[in-house]
């Protein structure tokens, strides 16, 4: 499926800002599953990126705009072909228990996703069992927490605890993907936040998110708690970490600029097969 995506952010300031510096994770992932054609960046004042992998591959532009300015502008274009996904064998959840130390990183607590509380207990979650087929476990959670929850972007903000989205249930993409997130890592399942694009569906509107859980036979399969799917091709992966903390759109600094009014536009349209 070939997919042409259009991401818009624009900064506005009531006073003149300088010295910003900025992180982009914008650009879409060149994988087994995804092929990246086509990548525009433009960027008002202009300036030149640069462009590096993180700790976890990503591709991050890094912007420096030292002169003063009341508007940042941050425009992607993308065109993407996305594969279909094979279903993943079956394999027991016991067959993780070697892996453990290897991925400790994504078993491992992160602000975002403590891993004190007793998240089984509080998502109505219970434990696999060890002979169970993990990736029927895996579309069991992400029917579970489907349901468990109601998407309302007003319910909570970027900087929301998960303990409390979990309680008020509801919320976004980001809330479903990091309660899936703790429940995995709770039971020794490895698993990843992913930041993308989706054609169709509820999130499609801005920013996506969901959650990629290691599979052994397969590697890293996706899961969509939000949406109540396996991931398909109607999804764009930009880039995955621990957490949102990990792979924002965008996060920086600057100096001055006053209280910044934000405008995000995100339009993700399939085009005709060549």
């Amino acid at each position: 499926m070939r997919l042409l995506v259009h991401h818009l952010t624009e900064y506005t300031y009531p006073e003149e800002a300088r010295d910003s510096f900025n992180e982009l994770w914008l650009c879409p992932v060149d994988d087994h599953r995804q092929g990246l054609l086509d990548f525009r960046l433009r960027i008002l004042p202009e300036v030149i990126p640069r462009s590096r992998l993180d700790y976890f591959h990503n591709r991050v532009y890094e912007v420096h705009i030292t002169k003063p300015h009341r508007r940042l502008l941050v425009e992607m274009r993308a065109t993407v072909v996305t594969f279909p996904t094979p279903r993943p064998p079956a394999v027991a959840v016991q067959a993780l228990r070697p892996l453990a130390a290897r991925f400790f990183e994504f078993l491992a607590p992160t602000p975002r996703v403590p891993l004190h509380p007793n998240w089984l207990e509080l998502l109505k979650l219970r434990p696999p069992e060890a002979r169970e087929d993990l990736h029927g476990y895996l579309l069991k959670v992400t029917t579970h927490l489907h349901h468990l929850f109601r998407y309302d972007p007003r319910a909570t903000q970027l900087d929301t605890p998960l303990l409390q989205f979990v309680q008020g249930r509801a919320g976004v993409c980001q809330d479903y993907a990091q309660a899936m997130l703790a429940a995995l890592r709770s039971v020794g399942i490895p698993a990843r936040y992913v930041s993308g694009y989706l054609a169709t569906g509820v999130g499609s509107e801005g920013s996506h998110a969901w959650v990629e859980a290691f599979v052994p036979g397969a590697g890293w399969c996706g899961y969509d708690p939000t949406n109540n799917t396996p991931i398909t091709e109607q999804y764009i992966k930009k880039a995955h970490g621990r957490d949102y903390d990990d792979c924002p759109p965008l996060k920086g600094l600057r100096r001055g600029g006053g209280q910044e009014k934000l405008v995000v536009q995100v339009q993700v349209l399939p085009l005709p097969n060549p």
